[in-house]
C-alpha cells in the first residue's frame, strides 16, 4: 500500500515538474493569451452593457417626452447620436430644447448640446453633461446663459436616484447663481401594503443669487439661500402614463411633506415647515406654517411694484403688525409666526386672500 502510495506522490511530482517546465519556457504567451482574453472579455463586457443603455435610452426617451407633454411642456432638439463604444458619450444631443407648450406663459431652455455618460462597469447610471452656453427665454425676452458646470444624473436599479446641479451660472441682463443643485432619491419602504411611508426624499438648495438692478424685483438684488428638504409620502408607481399615476397616488393618500424651508432674502428671513397636496385638477394646495424676520417689508415691496394690489393686504399688514414682536433686542426685523397658504392659484395670509391670479389675468 505504502509503495503504491509513493509511486502516485512520485507520479504526480512528475507531472507537476513538468508543467512548471512547461510554463517557464512558455511564460510569456501564456501571460499574453491571459492578458488578451481578459481584455477580449473586458470589451465585450462593456460594448454589450453599453448597447444595452443604448436601447433602453431610446425606448424609454419617447416615454419621457410623452409625460412632459402631459405636463404642459416639451422637448425638441437637431439631432440625437448614439455612440456603444467605450469612454465616448454614450448618447449626445444637439441643440436640445425644453419649453412651454403654454402660449401665454412661454419659456424656453436651450443648450449647444448634451452628453450623456454611462459607468463602464455597469452601473445604472448616467449623468448628463450640458455644454457651457446655452440660452433661456422667458415670453418675449430671451437671454444669453453660462455655466461652468451643469449636469443631470438618473440612476436606476434598487436605490433610484435623481440629481440636477448648476454652478457659477451667469443669465445675462437677469441674475447670476453661484449653486443651485436638486437631489432626489428613493427609499426602501418596509411594507408597500402600509400607508404613510416615505418612498422618496428631497433637497432643494440654491446659494447666492444676484440679481440684475435693472429687474423689478422686492427686496434687495441678492439672494443669499432657498433650501428645502421633502419627503414623497405613499408609493409612486409609473403606470400606463404620468397623469394616471399621479391620480393614483393621490387617491391611494399621497402627498409631498416639507419638514423644513428656508429663505433668506434680506431683510426677509423665513423657517416654515408645511405639506403640499395635489387636488383633483393636479393643481398644488400648499400649506406652510412659518416664522419670519422682514416679512412685513416684502409686503410692501410687493405692493411698491403692484404686485399686491388686493384690498386685504391692507387687513393682513394689520393683524401681522399686532403680532409681531423683537425676538432679540439687537434685531432690526420684527419676528412673525403666521400661516401661509396656496390654492387654488391664490395665496392667503392668516387665511387672508392676499394675491388672485385670475382675478388679476381678467383685470
Amino acid at each position: 500500500m505504502l509503495g503504491l502510495l509513493k509511486k502516485i506522490m512520485l507520479y504526480f511530482g512528475h507531472l507537476w515538474r513538468c508543467f512548471s517546465t512547461f510554463c517557464h519556457n512558455w511564460k510569456s504567451g501564456i501571460i499574453s493569451f491571459v492578458f488578451s482574453f481578459v481584455l477580449v472579455f473586458l470589451c465585450l463586457y462593456i460594448l454589450a452593457h453599453r448597447s444595452i443603455v443604448v436601447k433602453r435610452i431610446r425606448v424609454q426617451l419617447p416615454m419621457v417626452i410623452s409625460s412632459l407633454n402631459e405636463l404642459g411642456i416639451d422637448l425638441a432638439y437637431n439631432e440625437i447620436k448614439f455612440n456603444p463604444m467605450a469612454f465616448f458619450p454614450i448618447v449626445k444631443i444637439e441643440n436640445p430644447q425644453l419649453y412651454s407648450l403654454n402660449e401665454d406663459n412661454y419659456w424656453s431652455l436651450q443648450f449647444n448640446d448634451v452628453k450623456g455618460y454611462s459607468d463602464i462597469w455597469g452601473s445604472p447610471q448616467i449623468k448628463f453633461k450640458f455644454s457651457p452656453q446655452g440660452q433661456l427665454i422667458i415670453k418675449d425676452y430671451l437671454y444669453d446663459l453660462a455655466a461652468d458646470k451643469a449636469d443631470f444624473e438618473i440612476k436606476a436599479g434598487q436605490q433610484q436616484k435623481l440629481a440636477l446641479r448648476f454652478a457659477d451660472v451667469n443669465i445675462k441682463n437677469l441674475a447670476s447663481i453661484k449653486k443651485a443643485t436638486f437631489i432626489t432619491t428613493s427609499l426602501e419602504v418596509p411594507n408597500e401594503s402600509v400607508k404613510g411611508f416615505p418612498s422618496y426624499k428631497s433637497k432643494l438648495s440654491i446659494r447666492d443669487v444676484k440679481i440684475n438692478g435693472m429687474v423689478n424685483y422686492p427686496l434687495t438684488s441678492f439672494i443669499d439661500r432657498i433650501t428645502a428638504q421633502s419627503e414623497i409620502i405613499g408609493q409612486f408607481k409609473y403606470k400606463d402614463d404620468f397623469l394616471t399615476s399621479i391620480e393614483t397616488w393621490v387617491k391611494d393618500g399621497g402627498f409631498i411633506d416639507v419638514p423644513r424651508l428656508v429663505v433668506q432674502w434680506k431683510p426677509l428671513t423665513l423657517v416654515g415647515r408645511g405639506h403640499i397636496n395635489i387636488q383633483e385638477n393636479l393643481q398644488p394646495e400648499i400649506t406652510f406654517n412659518t416664522s419670519s424676520k422682514g416679512l412685513l417689508k416684502l409686503i410692501k415691496s410687493l405692493q411698491d411694484i403692484s404686485w399686491l394690489t388686493n384690498s386685504n393686504v391692507y387687513v393682513a399688514n394689520i393683524l401681522l403688525s399686532n403680532k409681531a414682536f423683537r425676538l432679540n433686542p439687537e434685531d432690526e426685523e420684527l419676528t412673525i409666526t403666521t400661516p401661509i397658504s396656496y390654492s387654488n392659484r391664490r395665496i392667503s395670509i392668516e387665511n387672508l386672500i392676499i394675491k388672485d391670479f385670475d382675478k388679476d389675468i381678467r383685470q
